[in-house]
């Protein structure tokens, strides 16, 4: 049965991009929240965000903090812990919680713990997003039917906090997985930070003299390469030893390829791309994975 009532009477949404705007969104559309407090360093961007409805309030002080039951920060992977670091301190003696979405968990939750012992913070990563950016792309049905992962501290140990926070996000219609930082990175590195940096390499060997032959094959081999570097190049650096390690794992696979097309061992060739090709469709007839109209 679906929950009724708000769980919150109002949160607060660190960074009120993309991912933070649709966060707010819908958390005022199904109910999570009452209102939602848009915090940030730049106050024209948070009035721009308040006059298209996105958030309620726009704060730049810390003091505002206190007023929310739950705080979620979606600033850049490399200033989030330090952004949960300073919820944590503005809301200390309280019981808000706080959580974040970003896309590297090992490195933020090391950090937060080297300054904080409690239990108010519940890592998390919602597996949503695009290359675009900003709170004028932001749609709270970007969140419905997608995948959260949760990576609390104690794991796999699960207490209130964890379970509010759990709550949260499947209140934003998201299916929530528990895992352990070092999962969730190896994983991660696999599934979302190394296609990025393969679809980079391809777009960069194309040169503009001939783009005009890159027809589909170039266009959804490399959608994902128009993301922001700075981003992009932080998520890498965070996740270091994990993205080595696929990428020898790629550079691997790519030799073996090489190996079988030089000395033409074609059965060797077609049992890789038939591999390849099952693990794509496996995706593809998925209900629960994003529609690519493929």
């Amino acid at each position: 049965m679906a929950e009724t009532g708000s769980q919150f009477d109002c949160i607060a949404v660190m960074g009120v991009g993309l991912i933070g705007g649709s966060i707010a969104l819908a958390a005022k559309s199904c109910g999570a929240a009452r209102s939602v407090i848009g915090f940030g360093r730049n106050r024209d961007r948070l009035a721009a965000a308040k006059s298209h409805g996105v958030i309620d309030e726009a704060a730049t002080s810390s003091d505002d903090l206190s007023r929310a039951g739950l705080i979620v920060v979606c600033t850049p992977v490399d200033r989030i812990a330090t952004d949960v670091l300073a919820a944590l301190q503005a809301t200390e003696g309280t019981s808000t919680l706080v959580t974040d979405a970003g896309s590297v968990k090992g490195s933020i939750q090391r950090a937060v713990d080297l300054e904080y012992s409690g239990d108010r913070f519940v890592a998390a990563h919602p597996l949503a997003g695009s290359h675009h950016s900003g709170f004028e792309h932001a749609n709270a049905s970007l969140l419905p039917g997608r995948l959260c992962v949760l990576t609390p501290r104690g794991y796999p140990t699960v207490d209130d906090n964890v379970q509010q926070v759990r709550r949260f996000w499947e209140r934003l219609g998201m299916r929530v997985r528990l895992m352990s930082v070092q999962e969730h990175d190896k994983t991660l590195a696999l599934t979302s930070h190394l296609p990025h940096l393969a679809a980079s390499a391809v777009a960069s060997l194309v040169e503009p003299a001939i783009l005009e032959y890159a027809s589909t094959g170039y266009r959804d081999t490399t959608r994902v390469a128009a993301g922001d570097p700075e981003l992009w190049s932080a998520i890498f650096a965070l996740n270091k030893p994990e993205m080595l390690r696929g990428i020898d794992r790629l550079v691997s696979a790519l030799q073996q390829c090489r190996i079988a097309l030089d000395e033409e061992r074609h059965q060797d060739l077609r049992g890789f791309l038939q591999g390849a090709s099952e693990a794509r469709r496996q995706y593809r007839d998925d209900p629960s994975r994003p529609d690519d109209g493929t």
